[in-house]
C-alpha cells in the first residue's frame, strides 16, 4: 500500500487504556478519534477521547477529530447546525492540537430531512468550522448520501471520509464514489479490527492517501 498510510478511528468504545505505541509499531500513523455527538455529549466521554488523544499524540501519531451529528430529532423536527458546530469546535479547543480537519460524521438513521435541508444543515456546519479558521471534512457512507443528498448536490469539493466495508479488503479495488465525488481522501474498510495495542471493543480500520497524509 504504498500510496496510502494506515490508521484507526476510535470512540468510548475502545476505552482509555489504549497502547498507542504498540498501535504505532503494528503500523498505524494516525487516528481520528471521536470528540462530540449531538449538543450534549457525556463528559465522561469527552474525557476519554482528550485522553485517547493526547496519547496518541504522545506516541507520534498524526490526529484529528470527529463529530457525530444529529441533524433531525425523532419527531422530525431539524436540529441546529450551528449548534453542533459551536459545541464541537468548543470541546476540540480543549483537546490536544489536532493535524487534520474537522469531521462532520453524517449518517443518523433517525434522518428525517428532506434532501434539501440535508444539504443545507452540512453546509451550514461547514460555515461554521470554516468561519472558526478550520479546515472541514465529511464522513458518510456512499449509500446514505446517495439517499440523503440532492442528486445535483453542490458538495463534492468537500474532502471525504468514505466508509465501506468489503467482504475482502483489497487495495486495488476501490469502493464507489458517492454521486458526486470522484475519489475520497480517507477509506473506513473495516468496522472489527483487533490492533495491537487496542484492548476494548473492536475498532474501525482507515487508509489515508500519502497526499493528505503529507499535507497535515
Amino acid at each position: 500500500m504504498a500510496n496510502f498510510i494506515n490508521g484507526i478511528d476510535v470512540s468510548r468504545w475502545q476505552g482509555p487504556d489504549i497502547n498507542w505505541q504498540k498501535v504505532k509499531a503494528a503500523g498505524n500513523l494516525f487516528s481520528y478519534v471521536k470528540a462530540t455527538e449531538g449538543t450534549a455529549y457525556s463528559s465522561k466521554f469527552i474525557n476519554m477521547g482528550k485522553k485517547q488523544a493526547t496519547d496518541a499524540k504522545a506516541a507520534g501519531l498524526k490526529i484529528g477529530y470527529y463529530h457525530f451529528s444529529h441533524p433531525s430529532a425523532a419527531n422530525g423536527v431539524e436540529k441546529d447546525a450551528t449548534a453542533e458546530a459551536n459545541y464541537f469546535l468548543k470541546i476540540v479547543k480543549t483537546f490536544p492540537a489536532f493535524n487534520f480537519p474537522l469531521v462532520l460524521d453524517f449518517e443518523d438513521k433517525a434522518m428525517l430531512l428532506s434532501k434539501d435541508d440535508s444539504q443545507k444543515w452540512i453546509i451550514q456546519f461547514q460555515k461554521v468550522i470554516q468561519d472558526a479558521g478550520f479546515q472541514f471534512m465529511l464522513y458518510s457512507y456512499a449509500s446514505y448520501l446517495n439517499s440523503h443528498l440532492p442528486t445535483a448536490h453542490t458538495l463534492g469539493q468537500i474532502p471525504l471520509w468514505l466508509a465501506q466495508y468489503p467482504k475482502t479488503f483489497d487495495i486495488n479495488k476501490f469502493p464507489p464514489n458517492p454521486k458526486g465525488w470522484t475519489g475520497w481522501d480517507i477509506w473506513q474498510y473495516f468496522d472489527k479490527g483487533k490492533p495491537n495495542g487496542v484492548p476494548g471493543k473492536a475498532c474501525d480500520m482507515d487508509i489515508m492517501t500519502k497526499d493528505f497524509f503529507g499535507k497535515y
